[in-house]
């Protein structure tokens, strides 16, 4: 009779690890803290349900291989390009400052090597791809100045992780016959094969797959994920390096985001192992005596990481408030430390008891991530107001009145800027993204490096003396403190701000806001808007319905009520859509040139209707009754065919011949 022990233990553990993960989403604990706590439980200093470790480690290991297929999937070449500088200097310096600060201080503990020095050292500066990303998305501040810096700091760490896998054996102090030299070769031999491999057959395969079954396309993507981990493990390198490099070549191909549906589920079953058996070599005994030593080194980590990173990003030139908001974001340990960690274990490189102290106090770090990230934009701006030196400076700003305050210069501050440039009406911008300002300066816009969230640079722009405060930030948080600063200058000054969510739109609106727009709700509306035109709803019903329910939805002042959307002519009833429209062009001679519409009459007298005129390049639709007509009008009339016939030549005789 065939054993089941393997499918017992899993069954045990991931009942164990459901219900952990559903406590600790109820207080807002990571979910890789609660995989990694369902390891401790269940291995073997906890019940014990899994004795056999080996068996989790090997479904582990392919685990952690689909964790760096997918994050070569995700891997956003884009996002580090157009952060280069500031991700590149301040990832690099990052990672190395938090590596010398942390070796330096386990070296004044006592003698060790260079290998271990190094390998503590990275362990601390990796951060947490999965839960920072989910944080940041979670309270919308992926898109934030100091989201998107935290973002690519990130994807650099995780090209970091891969050349240290790569030399590993060489790091580790494994290798017999294994220099850097070495090393550089077989990496950039790998590269090659699997660049071919993923550029060449992987593609075809799936071309020829997807053209089957879903089910055929599925199990091909778990052959190319795993199965290049496998060629590069017998190549010489781990499976991670071959499965994010695989991962990095197809997001480039039209299959990536279906290969990221099939993959993730797939991939979080058993990435969720490789956490659990982390949490298997777990001593809870050692950890319990020793808790107060590890809550000490989690926060000396937070500090460590936070300052490090602090410093690297104001040296590649961001901001003290988004430096310090990045920084806090990326304050705790990522889980490829874990892979690199469990190496060393292996290696000797590291003792039983130092990985099970960096093992306790990374846990902790990783549960104090939610709040950590929350308070990050807060933190940043207590510090920048600690430091106003070292915060942007405006340039001289003229003083004025009656003008509009912009701040941000994306795409809708640029949108406003244009509109009110074409008005006539005087504005000043306040930005905080160096490259907008110097795009702006080259386009000659009245804009100023600062920033708005503080009064210094309000009170530069003439706030007081302002007609209006229009913000455009991408920032939830920065928005409300530059509403907040705003009022506290000016209470009586109309602010008018953008904002993502419904529940931010409220918030705003607290902290003073004269109207906080959602676009959550406004893309609804229009969403809404454009269906009922097209159920030929009429428009002065849905123009009731959209203001009513905006009203109802959030609790706004002002009238912002906007017309029903036009139906499209081809999507008109076909009986209003089939009816004739004929084109008539009035010469010289004729009776209508230099008439007006209400002199012509023609609706009245002869039942056809003037829809649009067309004159020159310029078509009028709709003109009024004080509409000119001159020679080489060409006139779009509707009506019947008899209709037609008499305004043709009541426009060519006059009145006296508009008769059949």
């Amino acid at each position: 009779m065939p054993s089941h022990d393997l499918l017992q233990e899993l069954v045990l553990v991931y009942a164990l690890a459901v219900g952990l993960i559903v406590i600790a989403a109820r207080l807002r604990v990571p979910s890789i803290v609660a995989l990694i706590a369902a390891g401790v439980l269940a291995g073997p200093s906890g019940f014990a349900l899994v004795p056999n470790q080996e068996d989790v480690e090997t479904l582990s290991e392919i685990g952690v291989a689909l964790l760096l297929f997918m994050a070569g999937l995700d891997f956003s070449i884009g996002e580090i390009r157009r952060l280069w500088r500031r991700v590149l200097i301040g990832g690099v310096g990052q990672v190395s400052f938090t590596i010398a600060i942390a070796g330096s201080l386990v070296a004044v503990l006592g003698p060790t090597t260079s290998s271990r020095l190094f390998i503590i050292g990275l362990f601390v500066a990796l951060s947490s791809t999965a839960i920072v990303l989910k944080e940041l998305n979670r309270l919308n501040h992926a898109h934030a100045p100091h989201g998107r810096l935290a973002i690519g700091v990130l994807l650099l760490q995780d090209l970091i992780v891969i050349a240290v896998l790569v030399f590993a054996p060489v790091i580790l102090g494994t290798a017999v016959d294994m220099n850097p030299a070495t090393g550089l070769l077989r990496f950039a031999v790998v590269l090659g094969v699997l660049f071919l491999v993923s550029r060449v057959a992987l593609p075809l395969i799936l071309r020829i797959v997807s053209a089957t079954s879903r089910e055929a396309f599925s199990v091909a993507v778990l052959l190319a994920s795993v199965g290049t981990a496998y060629l590069t493990s017998m190549l010489g390198l781990s499976m991670a390096v071959g499965a994010f490099l695989a991962g990095l070549v197809l997001a480039e191909s039209e299959f990536s985001h279906q290969i990221h549906a099939d993959v993730r589920p797939l991939r979080d079953l058993l990435a969720s192992l490789f956490f659990i058996s982390v949490g298997m070599l777990v001593d809870p005994l050692q950890m319990g005596s020793s808790l107060p030593l590890l809550v000490i080194l989690a926060c000396a980590i937070a500090v460590i990481k936070a300052s490090a990173a602090t410093g690297a990003l104001l040296i590649a030139g961001a901001p003290l408030r988004v430096a310090v908001a990045t920084a806090v974001a990326l304050a705790q340990v990522g889980e490829f430390s874990f892979v690199l960690g469990q190496s060393a274990l292996d290696a000797g490189v590291l003792s039983r008891g130092e990985w099970q102290l960096l093992l306790g106090a990374s846990i902790l770090t990783m549960a104090a991530t939610p709040g950590l990230i929350g308070l990050a934009p807060a933190i940043g701006a207590r510090f920048a107001r600690r430091r106003p030196e070292m915060a942007p400076s405006t340039d001289a700003l003229p003083r004025m009145s009656h003008h509009v305050v912009i701040l941000g210069y994306g795409i809708g501050g640029r949108l406003i800027s244009r509109a009110l440039s074409e008005l006539g009406m005087p504005y000043l911008i306040l930005e905080m993204n160096g490259a907008n300002v110097q795009e702006g300066k080259a386009r000659g816009e009245p804009i100023s490096y600062a920033d708005a969230t503080v009064p210094e640079p309000l009170e530069a722009a003439s706030i007081t003396s302002a007609a209006a405060v229009v913000a455009m930030l991408s920032d939830p948080d920065a928005s409300h403190r530059a509403v907040r600063a705003v009022r506290e200058l000016s209470p009586t000054v109309p602010i008018v701000v953008r904002t993502r969510y419904r529940a931010e739109a409220e918030r705003l609106m607290r902290a003073g806001a004269t109207l906080a727009i959602a676009e959550e709700l406004e893309a609804s509306l229009e969403v809404l808007a454009q269906l009922l035109s097209r159920l030929h709803i009429p428009g002065n019903v849905v123009e009731v319905l959209l203001e009513t329910y905006r009203r109802t939805t959030i609790n706004a002042s002002g009238n912002r009520g906007r017309a029903a959307p036009a139906v499209p002519f081809g999507e008109l009833p076909v009986e209003i859509a089939d009816a004739p429209v004929a084109t008539f062009r009035l010469d010289e001679s004729m009776w209508g040139v230099g008439h007006s519409l209400a002199e012509l009459d023609v609706r009245a007298s002869t039942g056809a209707t003037v829809l649009a005129v067309r004159r020159g390049t310029r078509t009028l639709t709709s003109p009024d009754g004080g509409f000119r007509f001159e020679a080489g009008d060409e006139l779009y009339l509707l009506g019947d065919e008899s209709d037609i016939k008499l305004a043709r030549r009541r426009l060519e005789q006059g009145p006296r011949h508009a008769t059949l």
